[in-house]
């Protein structure tokens, strides 16, 4: 058995509330996109609730794009953080 559903609900309305951060590094990403001749979308809000930085279409062919920059990555080996972890596991290609 899950989470009651009202509690589900409130949950999910709280995760997609959140402001997303854009760092220097995704704006830098989204312009280099741009002048290539491309138009992406940023900071789209998926139905898992996560968003994608950006989406790209190429080709008729709709292309999810994240910018892992340092503050995904911790320690000298730079493995990646918990919610960068979980990130990758539950945003399913586009």
């Amino acid at each position: 058995a899950g989470l009651p559903q009202d509690l589900c609900d409130s949950s999910y309305k709280a995760f997609i509330s959140k402001d997303p951060a854009v760092s220097k590094l995704q704006d830098d990403v989204v312009s280099q996109l741009t002048s290539i001749g491309l138009d992406p979308q940023e900071e789209v809000l998926m139905d898992s609730g996560y968003r994608m930085d950006a989406l790209v279409e190429m080709n008729g062919i709709t292309i999810g794009v994240e910018v892992d920059g340092p503050s995904h990555f911790i320690g000298r080996r730079r493995s990646p953080t918990g919610s960068t972890i979980l990130k990758r596991r539950q945003v399913p290609a586009i």
